[in-house]
Order: C-alpha cells, then sequence, then structure tokens
C-alpha cells in the first residue's frame, strides 16, 4: 500500500511541475492603416512619463495642463492616437493617472511602448 501512495505522489509532483496554471487572455488588436482616407491624415502625439517629468511632443507641460493641452491638439490637427513611452523611473501610480486623463479624451487611441 506504500508504495501505491509514493507512485501516486511521484505522478502528482510530476503533473503538477508539468502543467502551466496561467490563463491566456485575448489581446485586441486594430489595425489603423484601412481607416484613413485620402488627405485625411491623423498625426500621433508622443508623450513620455517618467517619476519627474512629462513630456508631450518633445515640450514638458504639467500633470494638471495636460489634459487640455491634449484638447487644444485634438482640436488643431486630427490628433486619434497617443503614444505613451514609460520610463524605467515611473511608477504604477503615475501610469494609472496618465490613462485615466487619457481616457477622458474622446476618440484616442492610446498605445503604451516601454
Amino acid at each position: 500500500m506504500t508504495s501505491l501512495i509514493d507512485v501516486i505522489f511521484l505522478l502528482l509532483l510530476f503533473f503538477m511541475l508539468s502543467s502551466t496554471f496561467s490563463k491566456f487572455a485575448d489581446v485586441e488588436l486594430s489595425a489603423t492603416g484601412g481607416r484613413s482616407t485620402g488627405a485625411q491624415t491623423t498625426v500621433p502625439a508622443f508623450l513620455k512619463l517618467s517619476a519627474d517629468r512629462i513630456l508631450l511632443n518633445g515640450i514638458e507641460v504639467e500633470k494638471d495642463a495636460l489634459a487640455g493641452e491634449l484638447e487644444r491638439l485634438q482640436a488643431d490637427t486630427r490628433l486619434n492616437a497617443v503614444i505613451l513611452s514609460v520610463a524605467p523611473t515611473a511608477n504604477a501610480q503615475q501610469l494609472v493617472d496618465m490613462l485615466l486623463v487619457l481616457r477622458k479624451l474622446p476618440d484616442i487611441n492610446v498605445q503604451i511602448v516601454k
């Protein structure tokens, strides 16, 4: 009886170590190249987030004034995308705050790069 228990525990150990417990999730991808027509070109905004400052298209902006600057860019140009670069010094709370600001803008696609 004890040898049977040993074999069962060995099989249990083998199956636990050989299986993966991660859950695979679907990632939504969209092709943006097919939507533009003719002379209507869209311009993305480049946003760099670091621990001590925020750069919008290479110009430093305050966190409180960022939404207004993005709305002005959206009204002046055909802004429909923001490319957000996150520096290694930025923390998760700063990223969440930035995404909440970007979420309030209508028709903006956000792409996060490292």
